[in-house]
């Protein structure tokens, strides 16, 4: 017979950093999940104290016996470590969303779980990114709370500047090297730039007229997505965007997207239905410019992207009970598949 202990989902993240997209994630797959069933979230000793009130976390202390004995495991993200205190966790089972393109993480981690004599079954952020590493693991979308991104119309030009933007983490890896030059010549254009999570920026756009910089956080998505008339999107080389919550957040609000062709979101934006895709920064600048002059086009463009983030947040929805709450997947082989295609090497690379 199972017991409530059983039946505790235990969603586990470090839930430092309130701008997170796995941070975000974890918040709205709790408030998700809670209604079908016991949960319990978990944290690191120094995780943000509003992440811990919003998720009602707990912290991991194996020194107290502090962390998850039965039930279901679920670690959203790799690039944190598991503990040594799985090895006392007696699990039904063990889940990690592999949510960012790290598969030296995901093996390192899986290795540990796997040398307590667990099993683990993986599930991938996007079809993009299952792609990438050859998985055969099922798909799980980031839940994103559409009634706080509700769908507003356009506004009209004539009410300010035509205004671009994009936000993220405060980190160069979100942010594409050719970057400063491209918002350079959106404002000498007479476009109007703001950027949040953008303040590594500084020494190259600091003080550049029609160009702010915000520290993250400063508003609220939602507010900053108002000001908004289209939302622009690539990272570095480097960083490869496993499915680019931000970019779906942007096309729920009815902000029309300019991306990169490089990152899991594209598996679900076409070339000038629901954005414009694109290569290079002339491109990119090609396509803002073709929003700007056409109005009716970018509104079109938003109406079907608020469609195309319904649907992918229906299947989000229904995969979290199905996956979280259900019966264990069949492709835990996919902890094969990843040592098999990352090899051996150090954390973190």
């Amino acid at each position: 017979m199972q017991t409530q202990d059983d039946a505790t989902l235990h969603l586990i993240n470090p839930l430092r950093n309130p701008y997170g997209g796995s941070e975000q994630r974890t918040l709205e797959t709790a408030r998700l999940l809670r209604r079908s069933g016991p949960l319990q979230v978990w944290c690191a000793p120094n995780a943000a104290q509003e992440l811990i009130d919003k998720a009602d976390a707990r912290a991991l202390n194996p020194l107290m016996f502090a962390f998850p004995r039965r039930g279901t495991i679920v670690f959203v993200g790799t690039y944190f470590s598991v503990g040594r205190w799985i090895g006392l966790a007696t699990p039904t089972r063990v889940v990690v969303i592999f949510n960012t393109d790290q598969p030296r993480w995901l093996r390192d981690n899986l290795a540990r779980i796997t040398s307590c004599g667990r099993s683990a079954e993986v599930i991938y952020t996007s079809v993009g990114l299952r792609a990438r590493h050859h998985g055969a693991g099922p798909v799980m979308e980031s839940p994103i709370d559409l009634d706080r991104f509700a769908f507003r119309a356009p506004l009209p030009a004539t009410l300010r500047p035509f205004t671009v933007g994009r936000y993220s983490r405060d980190d160069p890896s979100k942010h594409h090297a050719d970057d400063p030059a491209l918002y350079r010549r959106l404002v000498a254009m007479g476009i109007r730039v703001r950027l949040m999570g953008a303040t590594c920026l500084a020494p190259q756009l600091r003080g550049v007229e029609g160009i702010e910089l915000l520290p993250e956080g400063t508003q609220t998505p939602q507010a900053f997505l108002a000001s908004l008339d289209a939302f622009v999107y690539r990272t570095a080389d480097t960083w490869y965007e496993a499915f680019g919550r931000v970019i779906f957040e942007a096309m729920a609000a009815g902000v029309p997207i300019v991306c990169a062709r490089r990152g899991g979101y594209t598996s679900y934006t076409t070339h000038g239905h629901s954005a414009l895709v694109t290569d290079t920064t002339d491109e990119i600048v090609a396509a803002l410019q073709s929003l700007r002059d056409d109005p009716v086009q970018a509104a079109a463009m938003a109406r079907i992207a608020r469609g195309v983030v319904e649907n992918v947040q229906r299947n989000a929805r229904r995969q979290l009970i199905a996956l979280l709450r259900g019966a264990p997947s069949e492709h835990s082989r996919d902890v094969h598949d990843v040592f098999a295609a990352t090899g051996p090497s150090p954390r973190g690379d």
